[in-house]
């Protein structure tokens, strides 16, 4: 996800909120209702009783749903809140995600890959935003991990211009038949965090990265 997608401002108030009052402001009406009801009633001939407690226990019933529902809210706030602070304690890090697209701002990017088994051939294709392959580079054929480092150099020998970059792997068995790869994945250092509605992320550069697509954090290797 590109960092520009990220919402930002004030969030609006919560459905619970919202329900609570609206069912407040029924509940009040349908007392001033039943209270002009019953005085105005004829003696002889009262308002069923039934029908009156079966409405007030309907709105006893959605009231607690509601509550339920903002105690829920509530929870859940907490646990972003949570994740949130545990997003900022990668910033400065270099963490390694599940994703074959990194963005590009003129450092080196490392692409690691785990070829399945089968694999005789291998090479990894630059694409660049309009899917046009920039570079190729070797790749290691064995069923493990491996990565390879791209410079930022087109196949000129040319820098590539900064932003989005997606690596492809084209591993083929002895056929010529395509074999697939079991893990891409994208090391890079995280530079801040970010949130929307939905969920939290840390930030490579302009890319925003689940927490949950990390798959490993380490500190920054020393000069």
């Amino acid at each position: 996800m590109d960092i520009s997608t990220l919402t930002q401002g004030i969030k609006d108030p919560s459905s619970a909120d919202a329900a609570a009052a609206k069912i407040s402001d029924d509940l009040d009406m349908f007392l001033t209702l039943l209270t002009t009801q019953l005085q105005n009633q004829d003696p002889l001939d009262p308002m069923d009783n039934t029908e009156m407690t079966n409405q007030l226990v309907s709105f006893a019933g959605v009231e607690q749903q509601i509550a339920q529902n903002k105690n829920l809210e509530q929870l859940i706030n907490l646990q972003n809140a949570s994740a949130g602070a545990a997003a900022v304690s990668y910033i400065g890090k270099d963490v390694q995600i599940d994703s074959d697209v990194t963005t590009f701002n003129g450092d080196l990017i490392t692409f690691g890959y785990t070829p399945e088994a089968g694999a005789a051939t291998l090479s990894i294709n630059i694409l660049n935003t309009d899917g046009e392959i920039i570079r190729t580079l070797e790749g290691q054929t064995s069923s493990q991990r491996h990565t390879v480092t791209w410079d930022g150099m087109d196949a000129d020998g040319a820098p590539a211009p900064e932003g989005s970059y997606r690596f492809l792997v084209d591993a083929l068995d002895v056929e010529g038949e395509t074999v697939g790869t079991s893990q891409t994945d994208i090391t890079g250092r995280v530079t801040g965090s970010a949130s929307d509605n939905e969920d939290v992320y840390v930030l490579l550069d302009g890319l925003a990265v689940k927490l949950s697509d990390i798959i490993s954090v380490r500190e920054p290797a020393t000069a």
